[in-house]
């Protein structure tokens, strides 16, 4: 690995993508939480969970063989391998104590992640996070990196997490610069653009962000508190079976669906989902098919401070910038972000869209990728978007001047001129 590649993390609400500027794809996507205690881990690597902690053990031990949980979920039925000698009691028993110390291990022995918006609240959780990001998933020293480092942040990030994060970069870390970048600008940078407006839904929030030549329009961001982690949760509830939080995540993006606003949009009765462990179990296909609609209607499920769904927002977005480059957002909204994959996102948005005040008669509105799939690179990797977006930007000539450099830091850090030095140079 050359000394010249630049470290590139896109810090997550869920989940943390790092890598290295060149290459394709992260090398190491992972959970933003992390354990408490040193006990804590040692507990999860004994049950297979340091990473991707979904909330449900796989299979126990009894009698003397190993049985899936999802025979426990099973309604009403007993299975027969735990039927007999051991008896319903101990069977019982067994899934109650695994049942608790799952419920201990992922709300107990683990930290709630430092990022859920766009200010960093717990500085503590970051620096072990950080540590455990270069030395466990890029195998560095953390006693002196030796590569400039690009950061993803969410659109309208917070002035003082990114002046905080520059001195943990510098004074714990050493890394040989720094530079931020819109997570949104970045993704648009993947899809191949410098203008147009990108819808960015992952895990905590949805953003509609205009961008004009590489640089986003700040007067007329708006963002729904409502993504991702909304749909999973809601998923969560109104299936029958408990699983586990990571379990439903991926049910979501196996089975879930948008349905159309027209046309066709028959319910399924039943879907079939195998577990980890790969016992089937059925799931009501209303609740597969119904659960992105919050992300439409979100006041229809009972979701606070909001002033209609993505369609509505990306309407008041267009109306909000100037009119000599309105065209280039229309023909231009690019989704990103791992809800965004969900089947039928797009052709649903840009139906919604069509709905909203003042785009009813817009008939260049383009949303990329479409479903005739012109571009089946970025339509199979927009979930990490930002991140190849990051990948790109440092690899060009050009990114040594959008830093904030090791010896920019120490020139200025003693009289806090860095912190105008780092907004100045930010790719907002």
């Amino acid at each position: 690995m050359e000394a010249a590649q630049s470290i590139i993390l896109d810090l997550g609400t869920s989940s943390v993508r790092c890598g290295f500027s060149g290459e394709d794809l992260p090398r190491s996507i992972f959970p933003s939480k992390l354990p408490k205690e040193k006990e804590g881990r040692e507990v999860m690597k004994l049950l297979g969970r340091m990473e991707g902690i979904d909330g449900g053990v796989e299979s126990v031990d009894v009698g003397g063989k190993e049985v899936g949980l999802g025979e426990v979920m099973e309604r009403g039925e007993v299975s027969e391998e735990v039927n007999g000698d051991e008896g319903l009691f101990a069977y019982m028993l067994t899934y109650m104590l695994t049942y608790m110390l799952t419920y201990m291990l992922t709300h107990m022995l683990t930290h709630s992640p430092p990022f859920p918006s766009t200010q960093i609240k717990n500085w503590d959780l970051l620096t072990p996070l950080l540590e455990h990001t270069f030395t466990t998933h890029l195998d560095l020293s953390t006693e002196s990196l030796s590569h400039p480092i690009l950061i993803s942040e969410p659109p309208l990030a917070d002035k003082d997490s990114r002046e905080k994060l520059t001195e943990i970069m510098f004074e714990v870390f050493k890394v040989q610069g720094v530079c931020f970048c819109n997570s949104s600008v970045l993704s648009l940078f993947a899809s191949g653009r410098t203008r147009g407006m990108v819808v960015e839904c992952g895990s905590g929030k949805t953003h509609a962000v205009p961008i004009f030549e590489g640089f986003s329009l700040p007067h007329a961001i708006l963002n729904l508190p409502a993504a991702g982690q909304d749909v999973t949760e809601y998923l969560q509830k109104n299936i029958k079976d408990k699983l586990g939080y990571n379990v439903v995540k991926d049910m979501k993006h196996s089975l879930a669906n948008c349905l159309p606003v027209t046309g066709p949009n028959a319910l399924l009765s039943k879907v079939e989902y195998s577990l980890p462990d790969g016992t089937p179990i059925s799931i009501d296909g209303v609740y597969t098919s119904s659960c992105c609609d919050l992300l439409f209607n979100p006041d229809d499920y009972g979701i606070d401070n909001v002033d209609g769904g993505i369609g509505e927002m990306v309407g008041k977005c267009m109306g909000m910038v100037n009119k000599d480059v309105r065209l280039d957002m229309e023909r231009n909204v690019v989704v990103a972000g791992g809800t965004t994959m969900i089947d039928g996102f797009t052709e649903r948005l840009k139906e919604e869209i069509l709905k909203s005040e003042g785009m009813e008669d817009c008939a260049q509105l383009n949303v990329i990728p479409d479903k005739t799939g012109r571009e089946p690179g970025y339509n199979s990797q927009r979930k990490h978007a930002a991140w190849i977006g990051g990948s790109i930007m440092a690899s060009l000539d050009t990114f040594s001047s959008i830093q904030i450099t090791k010896q920019d830091y120490e020139d200025s850090g003693a009289n806090g001129e860095y912190k105008k030095l780092v907004h100045r140079k930010a790719v907002m």
